[in-house]
């Protein structure tokens, strides 16, 4: 039985590869407009429960700030400010790892924070992407490579202190000391850079990588939470670490 089954199935394939004849089979559709779907109340009063505490929780004030912080200037207040909040969430994550650098790029950080107070929302504003916090090594003649990238798009970092005159780097020191190209040094940054992202092509293939489950934008959250736990307000500040003279 199962021989002729088989042997039928083999039959009707054979005979409709060979086959140079198609029949059109009839096929009715039917046009329904979503326009006619009428919202049902229940939806409604889902949607405006959900709405409510998005709402109350985007609306919870976590910080303040003496002045706006801004992205505008080769070395921001903005920036400053975000690699400080990496540095401090980096640490949390990443015990006892020594922590040379903090890069983020200028494109990354999409609106300003305003004076005042600052809320869950502003951070979201921020920093919309779903990026993660991660740490890499390269070595010092990779950094080097990356030096040039940060002076041309006035990318944030700390760490570092970079002078340059004419886009042309003069000047570098981690720690009051020369990059040394033999050194390897550690970095903290987003995981969208770390692979390449934005022309971060220094910090792709890295010789090690450890990641966290925290995004950047957590990061950031924690660090306001911090400083208002600690009753201290956001100061914008330059410190002269990126330098750039014509």
């Amino acid at each position: 039985m199962k021989g002729r089954i088989l042997y039928l199935f083999l039959s009707l394939l054979i005979f409709s590869s060979c086959s140079k004849t198609y029949l059109k089979q009839k096929a009715d559709f039917t046009h329904y407009s979503l326009k006619e779907n009428t919202e049902s109340e229940n939806a409604k009063i889902a949607i405006a429960e959900y709405k409510v505490k998005v709402n109350a929780e985007t609306e919870k004030v976590i910080g303040s700030t003496t002045d706006a912080l801004v992205k505008d200037g080769d070395e921001s207040t903005l920036g400053n400010f975000v690699c400080d909040a990496l540095k401090y969430s980096a640490e949390k994550e990443f015990k006892n790892l020594p922590i040379d650098i903090v890069i983020i790029n200028r494109g990354g950080l999409r609106v300003n924070l305003p004076k005042g107070n600052i809320k869950i929302k502003n951070i979201f504003e921020l920093m919309p992407f779903e990026n993660d916090l991660v740490l890499v090594k390269i070595s010092g003649e990779k950094l080097l490579e990356g030096v040039q990238l940060i002076i041309e798009k006035k990318h944030s970092f700390m760490g570092l202190k970079i002078k340059a005159e004419n886009n042309k780097v003069t000047e570098t020191a981690i720690n009051g000391s020369t990059i040394d190209k033999e050194k390897n040094y550690t970095i903290i940054t987003s995981d969208y850079l770390a692979y390449g992202g934005d022309n971060f092509t220094f910090l792709k293939e890295p010789f090690a990588m450890e990641k966290s489950n925290l995004k950047i934008r957590d990061a950031i959250i924690k660090y306001c939470y911090f400083l208002t736990e600690n009753k201290k307000q956001i100061i914008p500040y330059t410190d002269g670490r990126l330098q750039i003279s014509k």
